[in-house]
């Protein structure tokens, strides 16, 4: 009977080690699963600030001091920004069934012309860069497709705030009839005249967001 008792004592002893046993196994399974889970969490953090940084670098745009990097940005987005120019201001031409799109720009120019100092206020004690580039406008009239070349003369000047229009102007020719351009004229408050203002503007804002190479 004792020695029933005792075994039965053993018994008991065993089932209380091995529930230890398990219970700690248990317990150590757990940590190990959090501190994995929290290491995993840790990594997926870093990259995710690590992401977020380089985003952030990316998008961190700065106006360019150089004028051909400028201008290759500018002339890149000048049909956007100009055709919302003439949504805003073509009402007039619109209800007459007149729709004007400005298709493209070419690459610009940047040999000055050597003129006589023109009519202008200077800007900073410097005289301005002068660029020069075309357009593509097309002009839908009467069921009538128009292709329009223009011809730009942008002067521009690099400010302690950014670069800034000094004044721009213009030649018009009708590429379809092969007819000769028309002789110039101050478009700097014109349709692409704004164009290019809007565009330096949100360069100078830093909200202009750089082409993929």
């Amino acid at each position: 009977m004792v020695k029933h008792n005792l075994l039965q004592v053993c018994r008991l002893g065993l089932l209380t080690i091995a529930g230890l046993a398990l219970v700690a196994e248990g317990s150590f399974l757990t940590q190990k699963a959090y501190a994995s889970e929290t290491l995993l969490t840790s990594k997926l953090t870093a990259k995710l600030t690590a992401n977020a940084i380089a985003n952030s670098e990316k998008d961190n745009f700065t106006c360019s001091a150089n004028l051909e990097e400028l201008t290759t940005l500018l002339l890149k987005d000048l049909p956007a920004y100009s055709n919302r120019v003439i949504q805003r201001t073509q009402d007039l031409n619109q209800a007459a069934g007149i729709k004007n799109y400005i298709i493209t720009a070419s690459k610009a120019e940047f040999e000055p012309l050597g003129l006589p100092r023109l009519q202008y206020n200077q800007i900073d004690n410097q005289d301005p860069k002068q660029v020069f580039f075309t357009v593509l406008e097309r002009q839908y009239i009467d069921n009538k497709i128009i292709d329009l070349q223009t011809y730009h003369w942008l002067f521009l000047a690099q400010t302690d705030s950014g670069w800034r229009t000094v004044m721009m102007f213009s030649r018009f020719g009708n590429s379809a009839k092969n007819m000769p351009p028309t002789p110039p004229r101050e478009t700097t408050n014109g349709i692409i005249g704004q164009g290019v203002k809007l565009w330096l503007r949100d360069c100078r804002a830093g909200t202009v967001k750089p082409h993929p190479v």
